[in-house]
């Protein structure tokens, strides 16, 4: 049997070793890949701290409002739990591109975006993910299906390769888990492949096994019904570490603007209900139109007490319009002065004042997200919903509540980052992975020798007979 898994192992890997090995180099810096942009460029990351405390959001608007042009407008802000980090702000209409502003100072110090061209670690994200190959022809994204079969052959190299490995006896157990040095390069070579392959083995399957959810949808909706949830198709690869806070940003702005066009929506109806009674109490049917109001208020007492206001002020079709326009500018994030972002601050306060642990604190207008430092689940998150104008918590979704895809996509994710586990995890996958890359170099390496002394003594031999 052994003979049978090694020439499985052998064939496997001579055609995707290659691709192998980039992978988990590429994995191998995307561990630390927060910490290496920190340390090359500092100032773009840490704020200055030119004052004891940071300004607060109120005060920080106006400053990176003169920074930008007109028609960009701060759609969000992230308040990191350190002191000396710099704030991210995201923009309307810009995707996952956001700013890093000093909260000290109020100076825009550049922008992230998370698959910039040009930049070192977009690019071996890129490569990490598609192999570069990031079109799609005919539906099919052949970078994800490069990267995908790679990783799904490197699950069963690791599988033949230990059944390979595995000794009859415990002398030999000992020899196999050690690497003894002095007897030339072929053994030393030989030893770093069996060994540093057996030490590396489950986080390598850890990773490739998670990993795959996000190469084939079949492969994904299998995965998760271990855990019995049913998954949504087009759930896509999360990012890497440095991009974790900036995608959870993303997805606060989603979710904020979802809200604000359902206000936007109960806005244009008000408007609409206003319209019908105004005409038909001009066309003398201000009874049925009292009962409208009544209904309206009924329903919605906030907006009919607003509505019989603006009844009685003689709301006309351009006062609609305007009120139209005022929601539009709130549901783009407060283009046109329509965010009170001192309800932002009060807001901010309030949630960080309860989760003394955050991590991260997301606010946009009417909704807000609180990351908690935590092991396990590093995207877990606490959601809430407040109200714009005067800044009261209308709604509270925690971690602990929601539905379990949410957890377990979260779950899967730091699994395959390694920051399930905080710095002792991420320094192990770090590892594991430098050893995945010279896994396939050391294993070619053995086998062109082995091949090379098979053809060396085969001409001996010949040689032999012919001299014979």
């Amino acid at each position: 049997m052994k003979k049978f898994f090694a020439k499985i192992h052998l064939w496997i890997s001579i055609p995707f070793g290659i691709i192998i090995s980039i992978l988990c180099l590429t994995g191998a810096l995307l561990v630390f890949e927060v910490e290496i942009k920190e340390l090359c460029n500092p100032s773009l990351y840490k704020a200055s701290m030119a004052r004891e405390t940071p300004l607060t959001i109120e005060e920080l608007m106006p400053l990176v409002k003169k920074q930008l042009p007109d028609s960009i407008a701060i759609s969000s802000v992230q308040i990191p739990a350190g002191s000396k980090d710099n704030y991210r702000m995201g923009m309307t209409g810009q995707g996952r591109t956001s700013l890093l502003v000093d909260p000290y100072t109020g100076e825009i110090k550049g922008k992230v975006t998370p698959y910039e061209k040009g930049n070192f670690f977009s690019f071996v994200r890129r490569l990490h993910r598609w192999f570069l190959i990031q079109n799609s022809r005919e539906g099919i994204s052949w970078g994800k299906m490069i990267t995908g079969t790679s990783t799904l052959m490197f699950v069963f190299i690791l599988i033949s390769g230990l059944i390979i490995w595995i000794p009859k006896t415990v002398k030999g157990l000992k020899r196999k888990l050690s690497i003894k040095r002095g007897s030339g390069s072929f053994r030393l070579w030989y030893d770093t492949h069996l060994a540093g392959g057996i030490y590396a083995l489950l986080f390598l399957l850890v990773m490739s096994l998670t990993g795959l959810t996000w190469s084939f949808n079949w492969y994904r909706t299998g995965f998760y019904k271990v855990f019995g949830v049913e998954v949504t198709q087009g759930g896509g690869h999360g990012p890497a570490p440095a991009a974790q806070q900036q995608s959870q940003v993303a997805q606060n702005e989603t979710t904020g603007n979802r809200e604000e066009e359902r206000r936007h929506a109960e806005n244009r109806r008000e408007g609409e209900n206003r319209e019908t009674n105004s005409q038909s109490e001009r066309r003398g049917g201000s009874e049925r139109g009292n009962r409208n109001s009544e209904n309206s208020s009924a329903a919605y007492p906030e907006r009919g007490e607003r509505g019989n206001r603006g009844d009685n002020a003689g709301q006309s079709e351009s006062g609609r319009s305007q009120q139209e326009r005022s929601g539009e500018n709130q549901r783009r994030g407060g283009r046109g002065g329509e965010v009170n972002y001192a309800k932002w601050d009060e807001v901010a306060k309030t949630l960080i004042a309860a989760n003394p642990t955050y991590k991260t604190v997301s606010i946009q207008n009417g909704t807000a997200t609180v990351s908690i430092n935590r092991t396990g689940n590093t995207r877990a998150s606490d959601r809430y919903t407040f109200n714009p104008r005067s800044g009261e918590i209308t709604e509270v979704q925690y971690y602990k509540d929601q539905d379990k895809s949410a957890k377990i996509r979260g779950w899967i994710y730091s699994v395959h980052v390694g920051s399930w586990g905080g710095i002792v995890t991420r320094i192990l996958y770090f590892i594991a992975c430098l050893i995945g890359f010279i896994l396939p170099i050391t294993g070619y390496y053995i086998y062109i020798r082995k091949r090379w002394k098979k053809s060396k003594s085969r001409k001996n031999r010949e040689k032999v007979v012919l001299q014979n």
